[in-house]
């Protein structure tokens, strides 16, 4: 059987519009997965939320996790990748597909990761508090930075915001599951995270108005 050029143009039709509509769905995810990309402080002279130096997100036999080339959650624009989360497939469940992302984070096995302020925000909002009492995160890899006004919601992925996703005040349960994660009344250095976080909530009306900030900063 002999196919013309005519009827092979119909052929390779349908496979031309294929090709473009995996390009354009590669861009869209491409997008809303999390990369560092906003830079950050390689001299090592960033605090962490303890005002300790920060230290590593990851270690040597990690796979990549958003963070920079010493491992640190250092970033300060683009994405804001802040926070870290020790083995995010194993204690942040679908934590990517509830941000509304690809299904990336449940393939990370025991690899840690940086994780955006906002996309943290998000994922304790949508779960109504069902972390409270995990300790999910490696508090003294978190930079005191994350603890800023600069990172209210002025950045496009701050406490605030995550790719137009937000939820209103996701702030509250971004900034406040911090705390319940990192802050031990037994130990010395918490009296410093919990003055990071006083000094930082009182601007901020609905971490103002929270519990957390009743039991920590009612008598500052």
């Amino acid at each position: 059987m002999i196919i013309s050029m005519s009827d092979k143009k119909y052929i390779y039709l349908p496979i031309f519009f294929i090709l473009i509509l995996i390009m354009i769905l590669s861009i869209i995810t491409k997008k809303n997965i999390e990369n560092f990309s906003g830079g950050g402080q390689l001299d090592n002279s960033m605090l962490n939320i303890y005002d300790e130096p920060l230290e590593n997100c990851g270690d040597e036999k990690m796979n990549n996790g958003s963070w920079d080339e010493n491992k640190k959650c250092s970033e300060l624009g683009g994405g804001v990748h802040q926070i870290c989360v020790k083995e995010i497939a194993n204690n942040l469940k679908n934590f990517s597909k509830i941000t509304g992302q690809s299904n990336w984070s449940d393939n990370r096995g025991k690899n840690n990761h940086c994780i955006c302020l906002g996309a943290w925000s998000l994922y304790n909002k949508k779960l109504y508090g069902k972390l409270k009492g995990k300790r999910v995160l490696k508090c003294e890899a978190i930079p005191k930075a994350s603890l800023s006004d600069n990172y209210v919601s002025k950045f496009s992925e701050g406490w605030n915001k995550w790719n137009g996703l937000e939820l209103n005040n996701q702030i509250k349960e971004g900034v406040n599951g911090l705390i319940e994660n990192c802050y031990d009344s037994r130990e010395k250095k918490s009296e410093k995270l919990k003055r990071n976080y006083c000094n930082f909530s009182k601007d901020i009306k609905v971490l103002r108005e929270s519990k957390t900030y009743e039991k920590l900063c009612s008598n500052n």
